[in-house]
């Protein structure tokens, strides 16, 4: 990964959210994404093996540059700290579940899914193993030498923290330049504590941010909502301010009373159609206690316009309106969010038995045919659900312009067409020979018009998935992949680990997908990441990167190389760091 320039890659005329590298402001540039335009609920995941998600790695690491911190936060209310059992987002769901259930009260639908209040108290700083340095910024850079550097290793993230070097705060601190007290990090590293960093667990920021830091055990790092042209407050607004802010305020709040008392979605939709979808009900979770952060903490974009994403971390009830608390320390109103669904789709572990060739069910549910007497294929009358897979026998038919695939299901076919077909690789991405000894090296083949992906250790396949590429598909000759959404062919390497990254536009910064999971940068603007904004897998869908399921977003991470050091939140795939992993992607 290239050194970091305050550059925004900009919004194309073709809808691509591009980031790429990080900006001064400190918004991380890092993948490329269509906009979330407006979505209903979409079609339930369908049943597929279980398999369960790989925890993170813990190992290897390195450092960035000194930001200027948050200010110490001061409280806005002495409310209450909330005490409902209510679980924050971070449930995987296995394969079989399916997506929230849509039925039931107008309105209230979205509301199991997304009302999280925790406990409104900060968790217990965690201290086993030794001292930490704590994050109080977005970033709070690891750099490779003690002094402000654009060279980072890494960073720390929002609630984030890492052990010091040597076992004890005097031995891991260093003499620097540029910063009163720099602290030796595990495993490598430097971190500047001051504005943006601090070594004490109590200090006011670090405990309420570590009450919000992001899910990292979960594929949903956070809670996801569609914005519905939502604003942003540092401090909660009062009625006089969201008056001056909400343009439409009064008509808004009207038409959400109206739609609390509707009957069906289609009534909601006569009212609102940006409506359907939205947490209209009250959370019934008190307000908890609230803080002011400064732009260290906070982005400065006062709000999220139309199709654009949020995250947040919990939901409370204050004056007569329901909020959400933001990934980044905002309020934003819940009436103007449309919480994602989550997918249930996650691609097959090959073990235990399960191996290639097999074949994942796109886009909706199939039909299986048979062979008749007269040797003609015929449907069965049983089908395939969407997202499934089913195992190969290797063995293909055709009729007429058809192509049909043998499962091991005895005397049951597939139309290969219905289906993303996995093929393992005849060779393997190195040149060289592995060493003797070593770890095996691990590549990812991406197939962009077959809307699928396999994992490899050396020349075994050990994962398979489907993804969905870019729009565009492959890239015309002489023409930037990034200018007509398509996906890069070629063979890269992982040069980036990011466990959330916003995607901004330059354009418009308004224009987000906020706190994307799980990110792999491997060539220039273009990332592997989970998109928790869809469910259309083995489908064209981005703006030129690769999205993963949540489920396999969680999984490839953990299992990548380099793997990103406990603590830290993103990572430069330096060569210092380890091996990387090689990402081929072809037709």
């Amino acid at each position: 990964m290239s050194t970091p320039s305050p550059l925004l890659v900009s919004l194309r005329p073709t809808g691509v959210l591009v980031l790429a590298a990080f900006a001064t402001s400190g918004a991380l540039i890092t993948g490329c994404s269509e906009p979330a335009v407006s979505l209903e609920p979409p079609p339930r995941a369908a049943a597929a093996p279980t398999t369960p998600v790989a925890t993170e790695p813990r190992t290897a690491a390195a450092a960035p540059t000194t930001p200027t911190a948050p200010t110490t936060p001061t409280a806005q209310t002495t409310s209450a700290p909330a005490t409902a059992a209510v679980p924050a987002p971070g449930g995987v769901l296995p394969a079989s579940a399916t997506l929230p259930d849509t039925a039931g009260t107008p309105g209230a639908h979205a509301a199991h899914a997304i009302h999280a209040g925790g406990s409104g108290e900060a968790a217990p700083p965690d201290t086993a193993g030794g001292p930490r340095i704590y994050s109080k910024a977005r970033f709070a850079w690891i750099n490779a030498a003690p002094r402000p550097s654009k060279g980072w290793l890494g960073y720390l993230g929002l609630g984030g923290s890492v052990r010091v070097r040597g076992g004890s705060l005097e031995a891991a601190r260093v003499q620097g330049s540029g910063c009163d007290a720099w602290y030796a990090v595990e495993p490598v590293g430097y971190v500047c504590a001051g504005a943006g960093a601090s070594v004490d667990p109590d200090d006011p920021a670090v405990a309420a941010l570590r009450r919000d830091a992001p899910k990292i055990d979960s594929p949903w790092p956070y809670q996801y909502a569609e914005s519905i042209d939502a604003q942003r407050y540092p401090t909660l607004p009062t009625r006089e301010e969201q008056r001056r802010k909400e343009w439409d305020h009064a008509a808004h709040l009207e038409k959400v009373a109206q739609a609390r008392a509707a009957k069906s979605d289609e009534e909601i939709r006569a009212i609102d159609k940006h409506l359907v979808g939205v947490a209209l009900q009250p959370t019934g979770l008190p307000q908890p206690e609230l803080f002011s952060f400064g732009g260290l903490v906070r982005e400065s974009r006062p709000r999220v316009v139309q199709g654009s994403t949020i995250a947040y971390t919990r939901t409370f009830d204050a004056d007569g309106r329901s909020w959400a608390l933001t990934s980044d320390q905002a309020i934003v109103p819940l009436d103007r969010m449309k919480p994602y669904p989550r997918s249930a789709f996650q691609g097959v572990w090959l073990r235990d038995g399960v191996s290639l060739p097999l074949a994942f069910i796109r886009k909706k549910d199939r039909p299986t045919y048979r062979r008749t007497d007269a040797g003609t294929f015929e449907p069965t009358g049983k089908d395939l659900a969407r997202l499934s897979w089913v195992g190969l026998t290797g063995r293909a038919e055709g009729e007429g312009k058809e192509r049909y695939l043998e499962t091991k299901e005895a005397g049951v076919w597939l139309l290969e067409s219905d289906a993303a077909v996995p093929e393992a690789a005849q060779k393997i991405p190195f040149t060289k020979p592995a060493e003797p000894g070593s770890p095996p090296r691990k590549w990812l083949e991406v197939s962009v018009l077959g809307g699928w992906m396999i994992a490899y250790e050396e020349t075994t396949p050990v994962f398979a998935t489907m993804i969905s590429p870019g729009r565009g598909g492959i890239p015309t000759e002489g023409v930037p992949a990034i200018e007509t959404a398509a996906t890069p062919t070629g063979t890269f390497r992982v040069d980036g680990k990011f466990r959330t990254a916003t995607m901004v536009s330059s354009t418009n910064d308004l224009i987000v997908h906020s706190e994307v999971q799980y990110v792999l940068n491997f060539s220039g603007p273009h990332a592997l990441h989970g998109a928790y904004w869809h469910d259309g897998w083995g489908e064209p869908k981005s703006g030129g990167c690769v999205n993963m399921s949540p489920i396999d977003a969680k999984q490839i991470f953990a299992w990548t190389d380099p793997p990103v050091p406990e603590g830290w939140h993103g990572m430069r795939a330096i060569t210092e760091m380890g091996r990387s992993t090689v990402v081929k992607i072809h037709r």
